[in-house]
């Protein structure tokens, strides 16, 4: 047990392991030198140079547990199974070996063998049979200031239809101190989850890089504490981050890629690396100097790796660009297995509507819902009416057969703009990017962000104003111009199904969602003399 630099010593009292980050990184050049090598011709039960780690259950007598995700198993289309488990091993904190980093796999180990525990919850097919051999592992958010899963809630269905097994992991210090507290909703509500999660540590945030590695090849293992049983044999692995998280995977799989366990990346609605630790910033007035303080980064080495072996898919909305400021910074050119794709008219919360978030009783007689939260109505990439999550289940799908087959994804699509400013239509509704057909035959006006209603109890407004701040809104066309865009109701059907057929062909819209969309236009027509409000 050691501290390898004074400066670190203040954030742990014990602190031996050397990463395998310097061989990933040369297998990984091998690999892209000798051509790349399907997943599915891999043993995925062979040995892998990474740590092994200890798996136990929680005392279900302790309290209940927190589950992140208002998509149900039991709402799935497939029959499924929901198991916890904790998660222990030793992990080591990295810092960059330079000051500026030479790259973002310029890296060094600051702490070794720091003990941390953490929970997963494994969703999987109830029938082994109905497996298909992927695994998705989704990081966390920890925006909200506890888990939430937002790869998760739009497209819960879809990993239900193709039988994936998905693995969420607790994966910050603030999850972890939201669990350790006993679950109180905005820090004041009662607990929910009782000393559940009494035993869970997590010292640092960037001891989940080696962490997440560890996961991963445990989910792939022999070990008899595996949590995905032997019968559901594991070919493929992806990792999937959204907002601060998806940060922490441009970091992850710019360093930390392991060839032996890792089979993808899906990076949403984030652009930056996140700090490889989370200690003192070099540069800050009473920051200490280096090798004791932590470099940041600078474009273009805090943007994602694109020469890696596996696909990389980075999915950006609008309220990333303009509400957030992640511009034309962050774009990237396509690779051979890179991906950078604005979807035009989506916003950054993932977030279904129609979720009781308070109960009854708390801020008077009525339970309050997302949609209660902000001024202007809603637009989610989980409920639309720009459907980012339509994409997001058709990128699953190309990277399952570019890992498989090692069919090309589609072509990454950018929004229109003139110096970083998006370009904008007569109805105010952006030009270029993936157009979903709700952008394609517009019915409103669909802006970048949202704002909290004023009338919240304050108790609510902080809240309110993230989450409202990351949704769009919609603002609905007046009959006058309904009528004007779709003379006969025949031809907003027409315009819709255009606009599905060729975000089909472009490989960005499953036959089945592109089936909901036109089910949805006949049901809901518009124009032809009666504006926007016929049955």
């Amino acid at each position: 047990m050691r501290v390898l630099r004074s400066g670190f010593g203040i954030w742990f009292q014990s602190v031996n392991k050397l990463s395998t980050i310097m061989t990933a990184m040369l297998l990984a050049g091998l690999l892209t030198a000798a051509g790349w090598v399907s997943a599915d011709q891999r043993d995925s039960d062979g040995e892998t140079p990474v740590a092994s780690v200890h798996v136990t259950l929680p005392d279900e007598t302790a309290g209940a547990a927190f589950v992140p995700g208002t998509r149900l198993v039991a709402d799935l289309p497939r029959a499924y199974v929901e198991e916890e488990f904790f998660v222990e091993g030793e992990s080591t904190l990295f810092n960059y070996a330079h000051n500026p980093p030479l790259g973002p796999a310029d890296i060094t180990p600051v702490a070794e063998d720091v003990p941390y525990k953490t929970r997963l919850i494994v969703r999987r097919p109830a029938n082994p049979h109905q497996f298909n051999g992927t695994v998705v592992v989704e990081w966390w958010n920890s925006t909200a200031g506890f888990d939430t899963a937002p790869a998760w809630e739009p497209s819960a269905e879809y990993f239900a239809r193709q039988g994936i097994i998905y693995v969420g992991v607790t994966n910050s210090t603030i999850s972890i101190d939201y669990l350790l507290q006993g679950c109180r909703l905005l820090g004041f509500l009662p607990p929910s989850c009782g000393a559940r999660y009494a035993s869970l540590s997590l010292p640092e945030n960037g001891l989940a890089f080696e962490m997440m590695t560890q996961i991963a090849a445990l989910l792939r293992s022999d070990q008899a504490d595996n949590p995905i049983p032997d019968e559901y044999r594991v070919k493929r692995l992806f990792h999937v981050g959204e907002s601060q998280q998806a940060g922490s995977l441009v970091t992850y799989a710019s360093a930390f890629h392991e060839p032996s366990v890792n089979d993808g990346y899906f990076i949403q609605a984030g652009i930056r690396a996140r700090s490889i630790n989370f200690g003192p910033s070099c540069g800050g007035e009473e920051s200490p100097e280096f090798p004791d303080c932590t470099p940041r980064l600078s474009f273009p080495d805090s943007q994602v790796r694109t020469d890696l072996p596996v696909p990389v898919y980075q999915v950006i909305t609008q309220t990333d660009f303009e509400g957030l400021g992640f511009n034309v910074f962050g774009r990237q050119a396509d690779t051979p297995t890179y991906r950078y794709y604005e979807v035009a008219g989506g916003s950054h919360n993932t977030s279904h509507i129609g979720i009781e978030l308070i109960p009854a009783g708390i801020f008077g007689p009525f339970p309050i819902f997302l949609e209660d939260l902000c001024r202007n109505e809603l637009n989610t990439t989980a409920d639309g009416p720009v459907f980012v999550s339509y994409v997001l289940n058709a990128l699953w799908e190309r990277m399952e057969e570019q890992v498989r087959f090692g069919k090309n994804p589609p072509a990454g699509i950018q929004m229109d703009d003139v110096a970083g400013v998006l370009v904008r239509d007569e109805l105010g509704n952006v030009t270029g990017g993936v157009r979903l057909p709700s952008m394609e035959a517009p019915r409103a006006t669909y802006t970048s962000s949202n704002e909290a209603d004023p009338n919240l109890p304050p108790q609510l407004q902080g809240i309110g104003g993230l989450a409202c701040r990351l949704s769009g809104s919609v603002f609905p066309l007046d009959d006058e111009t309904v009528d004007a865009l779709y003379p006969r109701t025949r031809s907003y059907f027409r315009d819709v199904f255009r606009s599905a057929r060729l975000l089909k062909k472009q490989g960005l819209l499953l036959p089945r969602d592109m089936l909901t969309i036109l089910f949805d236009a006949l049901r809901n027509p518009i124009g032809g003399g009666r504006g926007a409000g016929a049955e």
